[in-house]
């Protein structure tokens, strides 16, 4: 039985219409793509994915630009370096920016085949903007961030330490 996806929010910029209901199942049918084409270690199905131009940067901070660059790169390390990684895309927020322009937040969650949470690995936390262009939707700008629970909460805690230091100083 197929997983129950969380459902995302959906925003958009000032300005711009709502989305149409179409745009919102294309796009999470986008990412849907992404989540199996790595799975099944597929770069020409991930590839055609993304827009010529597309500018994909790793959670590791390589850019790398242009959907020849991204293949060789994906060709090399997805069925080798990444052979036993596997991971579920969930769609957290799509924000339309513009019609035909969208940033969509995702979770990227670590399983093992069976599609169990594997303990110990970061979670990622791409960012995706997407623009449709001759109907489709594809990929122009790729960023993955490795999600570091430990340090988002140190820089919390630093953060309202600070908020806390200021609102004493004023009183």
């Amino acid at each position: 039985m197929p997983r129950m996806r969380p459902i995302p929010a959906i925003e958009q910029a000032g300005g711009v219409s709502p989305p149409d209901a179409r745009d919102v199942s294309a796009v999470l049918a986008l990412v849907a793509r992404v989540e199996e084409t790595q799975w099944l270690r597929d770069v020409d199905g991930f590839i055609s994915l993304l827009a010529p131009e597309a500018v994909w940067t790793t959670a590791f901070g390589r850019r790398i630009v242009g959907a020849p660059a991204i293949h060789a790169f994906t060709a090399a390390v997805l069925p080798s370096l990444f052979r036993d990684f596997q991971a579920l895309y969930d769609v957290e927020r799509i924000t339309f920016l513009h019609a035909d322009l969208a940033a969509v937040n995702v979770r990227q969650i670590p399983v093992n085949a069976d599609g169990n949470r594997r303990a110990g690995e970061d979670e990622g936390r791409p960012l995706y903007i997407l623009r449709r262009q001759d109907g489709a939707w594809r990929i122009i700008v790729a960023q993955n961030t490795t999600h570091q629970g430990e340090k988002i909460a140190a820089q919390q805690r630093a953060g309202d330490e600070a908020t806390s230091s200021e609102t004493q100083a004023h009183e």
